[in-house]
């Protein structure tokens, strides 16, 4: 007589997408709440609820029913939050803990992605001018609150590992430093590091040379002639190419020249300073290489997705909002991994997280419903 096989159950419901945020978060970001009946169970599912609205927590308050005022939910959570450095440490825990077992066995190695993200901050610095870092201009203004992350680039699965708040005057060498550092300390092999272009300068390939990590990083072309603008031509190749700063000194890379055929049969021309690649790589499979960074763009689109938006001029809470954000995108990878089918892999979607989310916390906090201001037919 054969054993009976248990069959396995891939379904999930929107219950279930808020009991597992819920799962990650209490228990490593613990809201010290005093003087109140708001728990924090009803906080973080406000703060869900707008984070997948896209809306500020005042207005959810103001849509769930059972939620408290947006003021005295402002005033609960401000009061609660740690420093911001205490918060950060959190937050970055949660992230580790979101990562797959798998990753951290250290059996084998994976590609890193760092990237910075500036979100556009109209007003004064809360407490410190070193708050708000300067930037090309967006969204009318050239003050933000600046962000840095490195990601896991693997197999499509990108986790998001490890989160830095930026400050004024901190060097791109100091921030890839401390992300790297972080890696470290989570016992990650490295296999190579991927960087944009804002990376781009010769204190940080100091840094990753001296490290002895494989890297690929965009070189950008400023002005209209020489520089890295003489590397345009001819056919891809590699060559050596020797960065100079504002103070004379000098560092010299490998580049991979890439020409790629565009529109209409017009030439461009991709340059990657590298170090530690394969032998016999040709420079048209270092353009597909770096492609698998691209991962990490869509991952920000995400985060613009799932973040709740605010007026506040707290970099706590504007970090927490966004630290949200990137702990929900993990927990779409997450899902998205768990529940894939082979006929069926793309299926969820991370509007369809959202959807849950929201279904989720409206069931659990009700609608509160709207006044009738006039006397209306169709709504009597």
């Amino acid at each position: 007589m054969s054993k009976p096989t248990e069959k396995l159950n891939r379904s999930i419901g929107c219950k279930q997408v808020l009991d597992a945020l819920m799962t990650i978060l209490m228990p490593r970001l613990p809201l010290a709440l005093q003087h109140t009946r708001i728990t924090a169970a009803e906080v973080w599912a406000v703060l869900a609820y707008a984070a997948v609205h896209q809306t500020s927590a005042e207005a959810a308050c103001g849509t769930l029913a059972a939620a408290p005022s947006g003021n005295r939910l402002r005033e609960v959570l401000m009061a609660a939050l740690p420093e911001r450095a205490v918060l950060q440490r959190q937050l970055n825990t949660v992230l580790r803990a979101q990562l797959p077992k798998h990753l951290l066995k250290g059996k084998r190695s994976y590609c890193l992605a760092g990237d910075t993200t500036l979100i556009p901050y109209h007003g004064q610095p809360d407490q410190e001018a070193r708050e708000v870092v300067r930037g090309p201009s967006k969204g009318g203004t050239t003050h933000f609150h600046g962000y840095a992350t490195l990601a896991i680039v693997h197999n499509r699965q990108r986790y998001v590992l490890a989160l830095k708040f930026l400050r004024a005057g901190e060097t791109t060498r100091q921030t890839l430093g401390w992300l790297l550092d972080r890696a470290k300390r989570l016992h990650l092999q490295v296999r190579r590091v991927y960087l944009d272009k804002g990376f781009c300068n010769q204190h940080v390939f100091r840094l990753l040379d001296r490290r002895g990590y494989s890297y690929i990083v965009p070189m950008a072309a400023s002005g209209t002639t020489g520089g890295v603008r003489r590397l345009w031509h001819g056919p891809s190749t590699r060559t050596v190419y020797t960065l100079r700063n504002a103070v004379r000194l000098t560092y010299t890379v490998q580049v991979v020249v890439v020409r790629r055929v565009g529109h209409r049969r017009h030439f461009r021309w991709f340059v990657y300073a590298v170090a530690g690649l394969p032998r016999g790589l040709r420079p048209r499979q270092v353009y597909q290489l770096y492609r698998q960074r691209f991962g990490i763009e869509s991952s920000y689109r995400q985060l613009h997705q799932v973040r709740a938006r605010t007026t506040t001029r707290s970099p706590v809470l504007r970090l927490l909002l966004v630290g949200l954000a990137l702990i929900l995108v993990n927990l779409y990878v997450t899902l998205r991994t768990v529940l894939a089918q082979p006929r069926r892999a793309g299926w969820f979607s991370l509007p369809r997280l959202r959807l849950f989310l929201g279904r989720a916390v409206a069931e659990l906090l009700g609608f509160a419903p709207i006044v009738q201001q006039r006397a209306s037919p169709l709504l009597s």
